[in-house]
């Protein structure tokens, strides 16, 4: 533990900012932070449940069902959406809540058109992420969507 414990005290002093290092390291993520800022000003005004569905359509039944016919993907968002009654009706709100936003995340989610872009240094980029509102062809399947 001796080993393990000095190289974390050496890891905080570095980046504690109370030496030269990490001064400039703590600097460097600041100005990094505020460049990845001003690439994502759209996506950080929506909503946090919007925002996490970027995230879902890395799951590969998400992106399955997303691209299903508007009745068919109704079926599978009211089945997410009953797994959360289930979960809310056990006390697991937290775990709820989750499965109310993938529900909903079938017809109203962002999507980034690069698919490399967490591995990539853009990241989340209001120019390639598309924000989806699939209210369905008719007027009934708008109000089921509601």
């Amino acid at each position: 533990a001796g080993a393990g414990a000095f190289r974390g005290c050496l890891a905080m002093s570095l980046f504690g900012g109370d030496n030269e290092i990490g001064n400039i390291l703590q600097e460097a993520v600041k100005l990094k932070s505020a460049q990845m800022g001003q690439k994502r000003q759209t996506y950080e005004k929506w909503p946090f449940f919007v925002q996490h569905t970027l995230f879902h359509g890395e799951k590969d039944d998400f992106t399955a069902w997303r691209q299903l016919p508007f009745d068919e993907k109704l079926k599978v968002s009211e089945g997410l959406k009953e797994e959360g009654n289930k979960l809310y009706a056990n006390g697991s709100w937290s775990d709820a809540v989750d499965k109310y936003e993938e529900a909903a995340s079938l017809f109203h989610y962002c999507y980034s058109t690069d698919p490399g872009w967490r591995k990539n240094n853009r990241g989340i980029d209001d120019d390639v992420i598309v924000l989806v509102d699939d209210t369905g062809s008719t007027e009934e399947e708008a109000r089921q969507q509601r």
